[in-house]
């Protein structure tokens, strides 16, 4: 029943009514409205410590992400510390609203990651349906990190990682003053698919607004039981893009996944590269290993090998230890390890 024109008629009649009549009047208004359902905003986060070091090798650092300056014992989080704020109202017949923002820091000094942009994670609203999909706005992830994040054991943690350079093809598409990452466009607006037997996909576009040209990414996923299949694109045209494919099957005992990206254009040119990793769960937490391998059109190859320890103190508490080993044609070795610990909550 739509009230709203019975207001003026009923505000008349109150006039110079008994505060206790205008009481019963606002009472009954109120209960002609349909209950709102009630949300709560969740509080989440990452405190990540430890020590990492490296060799004093010369293949660079941006051949080995996680690394830090060589021949120093360096204090740095193996995966960044953050801290967010997210909730999801439910509308009512599986319509629902929700909101995300996330900032980075360095735990050590409590410094922001980037001194420009305080919610450098994501900053994002939303509005969707369990039938239909979702609708977003704002600072979001590429469409294909996602993709790009599941090909490794580490989500992109630690010196053992293979990261942006090996599941990324160390595509860049702008310069990090522009976005302040490669894997992350401001100013998005994409949909989010609900699973459609199995498969589930998602495209955005990131305006340029002047600055850049606007970015096109998608992705589209399968997952039925162990295995998993991804497919995905990110660029701004035919001359600066990404194409990349994933895979992986969970066997229980060992999950081994593999990862195929073609970079062409953007800030570090054309290039291809390969990753296959293995995670095992054990009882004390989990082991992994990773390969990867770069190919650039400068022919300046680079390989990588990676593994790690985790050991879960608690569900939200763990220990970890990483060895990370790269080598690029013509340099000498650069060979890192870190160790420490991280809380989420």
């Amino acid at each position: 029943m739509n009230i709203f024109p019975l207001l003026p008629v009923t505000f008349r009649a109150a006039r110079g009514a008994a505060p206790g009549t205008i009481l019963v009047i606002a009472i009954s208004l109120t209960a002609a409205f349909p209950a709102q359902a009630q949300s709560a905003v969740t509080i989440y986060g990452i405190i990540d410590q430890g020590l990492t070091k490296a060799n004093s090798g010369t293949t660079p650092g941006a051949m080995l992400n996680g690394r830090a300056a060589p021949d120093t014992w360096v204090v740095k989080a193996g995966n960044t510390s953050r801290l967010g704020f997210f909730d999801r109202e439910d509308l009512g017949d599986g319509s629902y609203s929700r909101f995300q923002i996330e900032t980075r820091f360095v735990a050590n000094t409590g410094a922001l990651s980037n001194a420009n942009v305080f919610w450098l994670g994501r900053s994002v609203v939303a509005i969707g349906s369990n039938k239909w999909g979702e609708i977003y706005a704002g600072r979001e992830y590429s469409p294909a990190y996602t993709v790009a994040l599941n090909a490794d054991p580490t989500l992109w943690s630690y010196v053992s990682q293979t990261g942006s350079t090996y599941t990324y093809a160390n595509y860049t598409p702008v310069a990090a003053t522009v976005e302040a990452s490669n894997i992350r466009w401001s100013n998005s607006v994409g949909y989010k698919s609900p699973e459609m037997g199995r498969v589930t996909a998602e495209f955005a576009t990131g305006l340029g607004e002047g600055a850049r040209k606007p970015s096109k990414s998608g992705n589209v996923q399968y997952k039925q039981g162990p295995v998993w299949v991804g497919l995905a694109y990110d660029g701004l045209d035919s001359k600066t893009n990404l194409k990349l494919v994933a895979a992986g099957y969970d066997f229980g005992v060992v999950r081994p996944t593999a990862s195929y990206s073609r970079a062409k254009g953007g800030l570090n040119g054309d290039a291809a590269s390969f990753t296959v990793s293995v995670l095992a769960p054990v009882s004390f937490g989990r082991v992994y290993t990773s390969y990867g391998s770069l190919s650039p059109a400068t022919h300046l190859d680079s390989k990588m090998l990676g593994a790690g320890v985790q050991y879960d103190l608690s569900k939200r508490s763990l220990l970890y230890a990483n060895i990370g080993s790269a080598r690029q044609v013509g340099l000498t070795r650069t060979t890192a390890f870190d160790f420490g610990i991280k809380h989420t909550f």
